[in-house]
């Protein structure tokens, strides 16, 4: 991107929490949150972020349930700078002891920070509705004990077991020309040990009824969440669920935005999105609304949901979906973190890069009848998972429960 002003950089490791042993749950997250706390090279995290900041960048590090990101975005003339900082972090951390025991209580603090968010405590919940005792079941961060049990030598373990140049992409996007990022690869990763990369444990789908969930919160609000098993990242029909989302609940023409905000005035914020797995998928449905107006709400989105799956969608609607995709893709491509990002997980997730172009044949490829049986594969009665928190009791499950079944 040579029109550019900035380069970035995403180095992403094929691992994340549900590579994890129960026990070491928050692992993953945890190491995220030591790489910066000194290496060999840079003695702690100020010394560190300054090497960045002073330049005009930004560095920051994130972990999902398969992958975890370190990335930086800098001055196109600092990408040496920038690159030596990141390959430090991820080869010569320092994992001392002292700072593992202070770094614990950061994240116990991050831990009870979205407890107390009922947005993320609803997305918590019913991933352990729909997963159960599978690591996808369990919270990224993990939980009081879990970290509390974490030692310094269950982290250099795992390191050692993920940590690998053969489960490491680095991706660069900016102004820099190839021959510079590949000399740089090569600088600091020609040494490095390859190695066997642990399995995870796949998901067996054999849900056969609904299921329900309530955590009770004293809130204004209450705040809903309901899950679908649906397909892989990996399925060729993957577009096909992705226009069912945009359809559905992406921005406000949506199908849902109009009914449950627009038209019925139930909530402030309802959207779908869909998490994607290597082995599964889940299709989730968030909406915050009137304690007083749940049960109509679960009863619209419903509705909503049998809708799409007789025959109500027209060509006209699936053509303004198409657009906002690759709209929506092409504008994130501008942005050279984003489209770092994309470069680096094309390969980390799905194996192969794909091109914009690739993806845009891949949409326009979709017909009508295919999303129609995909909604019909995926809302279905006995898949259906719904998590609720706010002014509610767990004797009250029973009750949604069956409202679930009558109405599903």
């Amino acid at each position: 991107m040579p029109y550019m002003k900035s380069v970035a950089i995403v180095f992403g490791i094929g691992a994340g929490s549900r590579y994890e042993m129960q026990k070491h749950q928050g692992i993953s997250h945890l190491i995220e949150h030591m790489l910066f706390k000194g290496t060999k090279k840079r003695k702690d995290t100020l010394e560190i972020s300054q090497v960045i900041e002073g330049i005009g960048g930004e560095i920051n590090a994130s972990t999902s349930k398969e992958t975890t990101h370190l990335y930086v975005k800098v001055p196109y003339e600092h990408f040496n700078t920038a690159f030596d900082v990141l390959a430090d972090l991820i080869t010569n951390s320092l994992m001392k002891e002292e700072d593992i025991y202070k770094e614990k209580n950061i994240v116990i603090e991050e831990i009870k920070k979205y407890q107390d968010i009922p947005e993320d405590l609803v997305e918590i919940l019913l991933d352990k509705i729909m997963w159960k005792n599978h690591p996808l079941g369990r919270s990224i961060l993990g939980n009081e004990k879990s970290v509390v049990n974490i030692q310094r030598e269950d982290i250099l373990s795992y390191i050692n077991r993920f940590y690998r140049p053969n489960n490491l992409v680095i991706s660069v996007a900016g102004n820099v020309k190839t021959a510079d990022a590949v000399l740089q690869i090569g600088k600091y990763f020609k040494k490095a040990e390859y190695g066997d990369i642990k399995k995870y444990l796949p998901v067996k789908c054999d849900q056969k009824t609904s299921q329900v969930g309530i955590k009770f919160k004293k809130s204004n609000q209450t705040h809903l969440s309901f899950g679908f098993p649906g397909i892989s990242r990996l399925d060729p029909d993957k577009y096909s669920q992705d226009l069912l989302d945009i359809i559905l609940g992406s921005g406000l023409s949506s199908r849902l935005f109009q009914k449950i905000r627009v038209k019925k005035s139930l909530a402030y914020d309802i959207h779908s999105f869909i998490q994607y797995f290597n082995d599964t998928s889940a299709f989730n449905i968030y909406a915050g609304i009137d304690s007083n107006k749940l049960k109509e709400t679960i009863q619209t989105i419903l509705e909503e949901l049998e809708k799409i799956k007789d025959n109500s969608l027209k060509e006209d609607e699936l053509r303004k979906a198409k657009e906002m995709y690759k709209g929506a893709l092409s504008l994130s491509l501008e942005s050279t973190l984003s489209r770092a990002f994309w470069l680096g997980n094309s390969i980390i997730l799905y194996g192969k890069p794909s091109t914009f172009d690739e993806i845009k044949r891949k949409i326009e490829e979709v017909k009508l009848q295919n999303i129609q049986r995909m909604a019909q594969n995926i809302f279905t009665k006995d898949k259906i998972n719904l998590s609720i928190v706010g002014p509610f009791k767990e004797k009250d499950k029973e009750e949604y429960s069956s409202l679930l079944q009558e109405l599903g």
